[in-house]
């Protein structure tokens, strides 16, 4: 009795039977009560932050982290596009009143590649954009497990950096002539301007006898040589500095603050590398132990029996209501409520994460027509929702793309005239009301050169916060408040001509204008 007392259960000893003790993570020593390792919920949460010194059980490194080389470089593309945004007048007003794909297209067609510099001054040239080409060669490099840990000098470290100058190359490439790079976002090669005097020149300060003599539309070879390679300069020059000085100064004051600071400093790029996996500047790899290799578990983690029940799929049928501009009798162009009916669906990416979509109908929407709104109102976006859960109550934040259809519009903007109008609602000219310009619209009938009718479609975006109370397993109602901005081309034209030295444009000559509209939604939700 004492030796069955001094042994564990059978089924115990039947489970543990099957596992050797090297399948355990520490050695035993470590006690009975310490746990094994799961980082599962730390890359759920954040899976743009990935050990990147995952080994495998033999201790070999782990997989390359391409979900983190991803997810970082999109990090770098915001980080850079919301600064050039931020400091350029002319990018905001491009970004907000002209076509985009439109303005895309004749960028690229008018980029020249049959030279060298692209105007820019050596600050932006020669140092802005190397650092560049160094920051997103390190997010090559920290997301490589094997990588990451060399040093100046040690076995690899050159094909270890060639592979970075690789992506570096791809990254400039793309923020140069991609859709988010300088020729999408900010049109490089669409127009031309000073090289001094940039989009403020006057006749004082551009052509003979002035500072600036010459313009640029700024393209050219050199950011797609320079940031890559002198990129590489940068990167080799910080991982010097980082062994030679960094390094002594930590050993010789492993406790001291202030020689994580200078190694920051001096790696500039790396730092901000770091950062962008979340990451303090002076983070090295190589100084860290190696992250644990994923083990065998005896049962699963509460948090992945948990994920499991969270249902992937949901519809949510709505009633919904837009505040949006339309046109009937009593006003033209004037904000009306109109009433609809749609659906919602997603589809669970992770626990906090899904596609979203939405679609709905408002018939009536807008009783007359104008070039803006006309008929039925038929609303389509899709994007991405995060979640938060609670027991009883759900949270979902969505940032979706879409579309806003009118079926009965004006296909071009009417022709402006004078008619009587009594009272007027529409004018902002200060006149008499019989004397006022306003479009055929009101008195439609009879008026001259009024457009054809169909139907017109408004590029949106639509911003969704909504609140769900749980009434049983799958079922809850949701309340929904939404912002829609509406992209409206407008009769605005600029003038037809090229232009005049230094500014001539190949870039539309329309113009757009965005409008928001708040919106309501009510309805059930079903969840499976």
């Amino acid at each position: 009795m004492l030796e069955l007392a001094g042994t564990a259960a059978p089924s115990t000893l039947h489970r543990s039977s099957a596992f050797s003790a090297e399948d355990f993570t520490g050695p035993s020593s470590a006690g009975p009560e310490t746990p094994l390792i799961d980082h599962s919920l730390r890359d759920h949460l954040r899976p743009w932050v990935t050990p990147a010194s995952t080994t495998r059980d033999d201790g070999s490194p782990g997989p390359y982290q391409w979900r983190g080389l991803i997810w970082q470089t999109v990090e770098f593309n915001i980080v850079e596009n919301a600064f050039r945004t931020s400091s350029d007048d002319v990018m905001r007003d491009l970004l907000g009143h002209k076509p985009f794909w439109h303005d895309y297209v004749a960028s690229m067609r008018q980029w020249n590649m049959r030279r060298f510099s692209d105007g820019d001054d050596f600050l932006v040239d020669d140092i802005g954009h190397p650092i560049q080409g160094a920051v997103s060669a390190y997010i090559e490099i920290q997301n490589s497990p094997s990588d990451a840990r060399l040093e100046w000098g040690d076995p690899g470290y050159t094909m270890s950096r060639f592979k970075g100058l690789l992506w570096a190359t791809v990254f400039s490439t793309h923020e140069k002539i991609g859709p988010t790079g300088e020729a999408g976002i900010g049109n490089d090669g669409g127009f031309t301007y000073g090289n001094q005097c940039f989009y403020h020149c006057t006749s004082a300060t551009f052509g003979p006898g002035t500072i600036d003599t010459k313009y640029t539309n700024n393209t050219g070879w050199t950011d797609f040589v320079i940031t890559p390679v002198v990129g590489m300069v940068w990167v080799v020059g910080e991982d010097v500095l980082d062994k030679k000085i960094s390094d002594r100064l930590s050993e010789a004051y492993p406790d001291k603050l202030w020689p994580k600071i200078v190694r920051g400093s001096l790696s500039p790029s790396r730092s901000f590398a770091n950062m962008l996996r979340w990451r303090v500047p002076w983070y090295r790899d190589f100084q860290e132990s190696p992250a644990p290799a994923d083990r065998v578990h005896f049962f699963r983690s509460d948090e992945a029996v948990e994920a499991t029940r969270i249902p992937r799929f949901s519809i949510a049928p709505f009633a919904r209501n837009v505040s949006i501009a339309t046109n009937s009798a009593d006003c033209f162009n004037c904000r009306h409520n109109v009433i609809g009916g749609g659906v919602e669906g997603s589809v669970k990416l992770r626990d906090w994460l899904a596609f979203d979509s939405i679609v709905s109908y408002h018939p009536g929407a807008s009783p007359l027509p104008s070039d803006r709104a006309g008929g039925d109102m038929v609303v389509a976006a899709f994007g991405l929702s995060a979640t938060r859960e609670w027991e009883q109550y759900a949270v979902h934040l969505a940032i979706r793309p879409g579309l806003v259809h009118f079926t009965n519009a004006y296909l071009a903007s009417p022709v402006t005239f004078v008619v009587p109008v009594t009272p007027y609602n529409i004018g902002t000219t200060p006149a008499a009301p019989a004397t006022i310009p306003e479009p055929g619209v009101i008195d439609a009938n009879g008026t001259p050169n009024q457009p054809p009718l169909g139907g017109v479609t408004h590029f949106a975006w639509d911003v969704g916060l909504s609140g769900d109370y749980k009434l049983a397993h799958g079922v809850a109602i949701r309340l929904g408040v939404d912002e829609d901005v509406v992209r409206y081309r407008t009769d605005k034209v600029d003038p037809p001509a090229l232009g005049a030295p230094p500014y001539f444009s190949w870039l539309s000559k329309e113009n757009f204008i965005n409008r928001g509209n708040y919106t309501v939604q009510v309805g059930p939700v079903f969840s499976f």
